[in-house]
């Protein structure tokens, strides 16, 4: 099976609850979403195809054989949209069988009861300030493990947080879920966001991008 992919590096978790772990990324290539913010816009079309088994053996050298624990080998696969690419849910469990914890961060407009119920599943629910809104499947929210996998909101502006906050009140998603609320960079403010989640005692995780406050915002590979 062939995949094509943009890039594999290594890094630092930016993001979610496992902000700040060294994980290995897998960055697929292709996208059929065009959010107005989007920071990964190479990802629509550079890549190069890739085997599944050449991109095993690229994991096993950039960071070894799979292990256990809490430190053991961390692999998250991102894009574009990985799911736009029909073969990925069999690379993810290749990546399971091979020992290695293993994530997915996607847009939540393919169907997630094809992915492996053991990957770290990240849904971005897409706001309207996005202009994405729209592609959500809502059946979804029934893919998602509790205590496991995250749902996170990048948020546009005052607007966004309020139809956000709604969203997942009228669901009553915030007592099984771990939801990340976060500002598109450089255009809603942070404190703004942190204040307002404490000011409405929001029970979600505020979250910035750390690579970005590491790295310029720019950089690739990280």
């Amino acid at each position: 099976m062939t995949f094509l992919i943009n890039e594999i590096f290594t890094s630092i978790q930016g993001e979610g609850t496992r902000a700040g772990r060294l994980c290995l990324f897998i960055r697929t290539a292709g996208c059929s979403l065009r959010c107005r913010y989007c920071d990964t816009t190479y990802a629509f079309s550079e890549g190069r195809p890739m085997s599944g088994g050449e991109i095993l053996r690229e994991v096993h050298r950039r960071i070894g054989l799979p292990g256990k624990g809490p430190n053991a080998p961390f692999v998250e696969i991102t894009g574009g949209e990985p799911l736009d690419q029909a073969g990925t849910p069999a690379l993810m469990q290749a990546l399971l069988e091979g020992g290695y914890e293993v994530a997915l961060e996607t847009a939540g407009s393919h169907d997630l009861s094809v992915v492996p119920r053991d990957v770290v599943k990240i849904a971005d629910r897409k706001t309207p300030g996005s202009g994405m809104s729209q592609r959500w499947l809502e059946s979804n929210l029934d893919c998602l493990v509790s205590g496991q996998d995250e749902l996170k909101f990048v948020l546009c502006g005052e607007d966004d947080y309020a139809w956000a906050r709604t969203w997942c009140l009228e669901r009553g998603i915030l007592d099984r879920l771990d939801v990340l609320f976060s500002p598109v960079w450089g255009k809603l403010d942070p404190r703004w966001l942190a204040e307002r989640i404490v000011a409405d005692a929001l029970p979600v995780r505020f979250q910035l991008q750390l690579h970005k406050l590491v790295w310029p915002p720019e950089q690739r590979g990280v």
